[in-house]
């Protein structure tokens, strides 16, 4: 049997909820050092680690330029913002040019990785932020279904709302290429599928983001303990409800970086794409300056599904940087 064979691998387990990094409530404890074991572990116990084993990781922006890594870290390359005219980047809320790189586990089984990257682009003599995934299944995998998902969204950066949102994706034997772009002004979408010419035009309110962008903008949000908040979202061709209720801190082991501090999250949403219908999908938000998805677990008909947080990179000097882990602790492609 296919480990998934829902539409959208990237939205429904990686693309969207990998940046479901959402900033908490301001007492955040330091991440502990505690070692770990391979596979991410969540304990409700009370946050107390040792003083002399705690982490401090201070709060981290920057407008640097990134190194950039959509191909999975094959090529490297920098980019630039290299517009004299152009006005400088804004400062954000979390550092552009940052790297995150997560493994999928069907059961215990390694099915694939997700890296998500962010960098400055020029277009039409604006700067704008380009917030790119792409998820691979690994060899194994691969010969009964393959993935190669690449998701962008480009953002203008002082609203933070979507200039376009666009997937591209192949799964199996389907294939997905969709590109959105919106007019905030006039309150509209536009949809068309690049493979088939399909259009459509809809409503959208002015304050109307994709999932990508909608991820990184709650990561400047609080979300205090307890409290259901409402959202609309785009999806698609189309806005949707989506709740998320702030549960309880719990600790979530991970390989390399210790026990982590991070907020359990309970989404809900009448949408495919980003959680699933029917089951249940859990999130785990890092108590921290950049509030990382830590930990994603989801539990749907054909499957138990995690996701876990093993590499971070790109600019600053706190410790998910300092303790990047090695490339054979991360890669799980050839599994």
């Amino acid at each position: 049997m296919v480990p998934f064979s829902l539409r959208g691998w990237t939205l429904l387990v990686a693309g969207g909820c990998l940046s479901m990094s959402l900033r908490v409530c301001a007492d955040r404890p330091s991440m502990g050092g505690d070692a770990a074991e391979p596979e991410a572990e969540t304990t409700a116990d009370a946050i107390s680690a040792d003083a002399t084993n705690d982490v401090h990781i201070p709060v981290v922006s920057t407008n640097a330029s990134p190194d950039a890594a959509l191909e999975v870290a094959e090529d490297a390359a920098t980019n630039t913002v290299a517009s004299a005219d152009a006005p400088p980047p804004p400062t954000l809320w979390f550092p552009v040019g940052e790297e995150l790189v997560y493994n999928i586990y069907w059961g215990v089984i390694p099915v694939g990785q997700t890296r998500i990257t962010t960098e400055w682009i020029q277009e039409d003599g604006r700067t704008l932020l380009a917030i790119r995934y792409r998820t691979r299944s690994n060899r194994a995998i691969a010969t009964l279904y393959p993935v190669n998902d690449t998701i962008e969204a480009v953002i203008e950066p002082t609203t933070f709302l979507p200039v376009r949102f666009e997937k591209n994706l192949r799964e199996g034997r389907k294939r997905y290429h969709e590109r959105t772009t919106f007019d905030h002004k006039a309150l509209k979408a536009h949809w068309k599928s690049l493979l088939t010419g399909k259009e459509k035009i809809f409503d959208i309110d002015p304050d109307t983001r994709d999932l990508v962008t909608f991820m990184y903008y709650m990561r400047s949000q609080t979300f205090p303990e307890g409290v259901q908040s409402h959202y609309r979202v785009m999806a698609d061709d189309k806005t949707y409800d989506l709740y998320l209720k702030a549960m309880s801190v719990e600790s979530v082991k991970l390989k390399s970086y210790g026990r982590v501090p991070s907020l359990r999250l309970e989404p809900q949403a009448k949408f495919e794409g980003l959680f699933v219908r029917k089951g249940k999908m859990t999130v785990w938000v890092s108590r921290d300056a950049r509030s990382l998805c830590t930990q994603v677990k989801a539990v749907v008909p054909v499957a138990n599904v995690r996701v876990v947080l093993v590499d971070v990179n790109g600019p600053g000097d706190d410790q998910w940087v300092q303790r990047s882990p090695s490339d054979e602790d991360v890669n799980v492609l050839d599994d």
